[in-house]
C-alpha cells in the first residue's frame, strides 16, 4: 500500500448560482455521473492522498455520500460551511476528529476542477514539503487592462472605460490543489475566522503572515467550472480525454 504523504479535502460546499443548472455544482451532470464523483476518481489514483474528506453543502449529504459510495477509495462526506475558507476548515475539522496519525501535509481541491494534472502533483508536494504551502499555476497569457470604475460607474457593468493596462510579465493565475502544512494551515483559517477575515484561496493566508508559497506549473486544462460555457468546454475535454485514452 502506497504511503500517505498528504490528507486530501474536496471542496464541493458551493452553490453554483453563475453555472444555472438548476442544481449545486458538485452535482450537475458530467460525463454521466455528478462532477464531484468524475473529480474524486481523478484522484482516486492517487494512493499517497490520503484520507480523503468531502465537503459538500449540508442540504447534499445524503447525495454525497451515496454518489461517493462506489468508490474504489474510503470518502468521508461532512457539512462544509457559508464561506470556502469556513468549508476547509470543517474538512481539517473532521480530518482531526479521525484519532487515526494524519500526514503533515494537506491537499485542497476544487470539485469543480475534474482535470487535474496528475503528472504535476509529485513536485508539488515535495514543493509544499520544502516550502510550508505550495499550489499549482499557469502564466496569464492574456493582455490585462484595469476597469476605470470612476468613469465607467463602477466594476461589473456591461460596459465602461479603461483606465490602463496592467503588466501579465510574472503574474500567475492560482488552480488547485493547493498543498499546506496541516496545522499551519489549521491555525491560521482559525485565526483568520476569529478575525473576521475573508480570503479567496488559501495561500492569502500564508501569503500575509509572511509566510513562504511556492507554485509548480499547472495546466490549462485544470479550469474551474463556473459558467454554463466552462461546463460546455469541459464536457467537451472529458470526450477529447475519452479519445485520447488517457488523463493527461
Amino acid at each position: 500500500m502506497t504511503a500517505a504523504v498528504a490528507a486530501l479535502i474536496v471542496v464541493a460546499a458551493g452553490t453554483g448560482s453563475r453555472l444555472g443548472a438548476g442544481v449545486r455544482k458538485a452535482f450537475v451532470d458530467f460525463g454521466g455521473r455528478p462532477l464531484l464523483v468524475t473529480t474524486l476518481q481523478r484522484l482516486a489514483v492517487r494512493g499517497d492522498l490520503a484520507p480523503v474528506v468531502v465537503v459538500v453543502h449540508r442540504e447534499d449529504l445524503a447525495a454525497a455520500r451515496q454518489a461517493v459510495a462506489d468508490l474504489p477509495r474510503a470518502v468521508q462526506v461532512v457539512p462544509g460551511g457559508e464561506r470556502r475558507q469556513d468549508s476547509v476548515l470543517a474538512g481539517l475539522t473532521a480530518l482531526a476528529a479521525l484519532g487515526t496519525p494524519l500526514p503533515g501535509l494537506v491537499a485542497v481541491h476544487d470539485a469543480a476542477r475534474p482535470f487535474v494534472p496528475l503528472a504535476a502533483l509529485d513536485e508539488l508536494l515535495a514543493c509544499a514539503a520544502r516550502d510550508g504551502a505550495a499550489l499549482l499555476a499557469v502564466p496569464v497569457v492574456d493582455t490585462l487592462k484595469r476597469e476605470d470604475t470612476a468613469s465607467s460607474g463602477g466594476a461589473g457593468l456591461p460596459s465602461g472605460r479603461i483606465g490602463g493596462s496592467v503588466p501579465r510579465e510574472h503574474l500567475l493565475a492560482a488552480q488547485t490543489p493547493q498543498v499546506f502544512r496541516r496545522e499551519t494551515l489549521a491555525a491560521l483559517l482559525a485565526t483568520a475566522r476569529d478575525e473576521g477575515r475573508s480570503v479567496t484561496d488559501e495561500c492569502t493566508l500564508f501569503e500575509a503572515a509572511g509566510l513562504a508559497v511556492g507554485f509548480v506549473q499547472g495546466s490549462p486544462r485544470n479550469f474551474k467550472i463556473t459558467t454554463a460555457e466552462d461546463l460546455a468546454l469541459a464536457r467537451a475535454v472529458l470526450a477529447l480525454e475519452a479519445q485520447e485514452g488517457s488523463p493527461r
